[in-house]
């Protein structure tokens, strides 16, 4: 576990590349292309990458960095790490280019396949949340730790609020919502974008969130401590146990993602 000096380096660090991050937010020309996988990547990504891995390698050496923007060990040697770093340097770059302030950097620190310290900034909001295992869950506003959940999350009279990606959606989601209609709850949907959505859930601003396609570690792996701190829960929804980080495959299996005081039963 880290100690308050390094959670420090830490929070100092993700604030600094939220504003490298902001600097880039309303540039007119900005250097964009596509990946393999169609995805944008913008040279703001690529600023925050090398100031973030580069801050990682000198602060905390000897601890291997798993970037989105990184080229990737192969499995046979990440197999032998005990403890890593999963670093997305802009989660949401759709939301960045549309510029509608629901983006996101995403850090954590695994050991033995479990995030045991996460960060969140969402930078244009001015937002920065921390998880540390067995410890808690906060939001930091201006160096105070104010715990989470900020609200109550127990659903009221049948009403859940439920979570939505602005830019990624499955029809399997909206049949799961559809479920829960079905079982008699009013169920709003609130779209946003990016690990935003974590961080609402795990101040109790909404209740659930279920992810069915395609998300990689990078994007959950924080958000996964910050709610489970808080109180809440993130499982597989293939066999109800939490998700692990530093698989062979980076992809997520399904997953939903529940505010604290909200029961599965749901």
């Amino acid at each position: 576990m880290l100690n308050n000096r390094q959670i420090q380096i830490l929070t100092e660090g993700i604030s600094k590349a939220s504003d490298i991050l902001l600097g880039y937010y309303h540039k007119k020309d900005l250097v964009t292309t596509l990946k393999e996988d169609n995805s944008p990547v913008t040279e703001a990504d690529l600023a925050s990458n090398h100031y973030i891995t580069e801050l990682l390698e000198r602060e905390f050496p000897g601890i291997p960095v798993i970037s989105e923007e990184n080229p990737k060990q192969a499995w046979s040697v990440r197999k032998t790490w005990d403890c890593c770093w999963i670093l997305d340097p802009l989660d949401g770059t759709r939301e960045f280019l549309a510029r509608n302030d629901e983006f996101a950097i995403n850090l954590a620190l695994v050991h033995k396949n479990q995030p045991v310290v996460g960060l969140i900034s969402i930078p244009a909001k001015g937002l920065l949340y921390l998880g540390i295992k067995d410890e808690g869950s906060w939001s930091l506003q201006n160096g105070v730790r104010i715990p989470l959940p900020l609200h109550q999350t127990i659903p009221a009279d049948q009403e859940i609020t439920a979570l939505m990606s602005r830019s990624h959606t499955e029809p399997d989601e909206h049949r799961y919502l559809k479920s829960l209609e079905d079982k008699g709850y009013n169920v709003i949907i609130r779209p946003a974008g990016s690990s935003y959505k974590h961080v609402l859930l795990a101040e109790g601003s909404a209740h659930l969130y279920a992810k069915f396609g395609v998300c990689w570690e990078w994007d959950t792996a924080p958000g996964q401590l910050i709610i489970e701190e808080a109180g809440g829960r993130v499982i597989r929804i293939d066999n109800q146990k939490p998700l692990t980080y530093n698989k062979e495959s980076f992809a997520n299996p399904g997953f939903i993602m529940w505010a604290p005081g909200v029961t599965q039963s749901l």
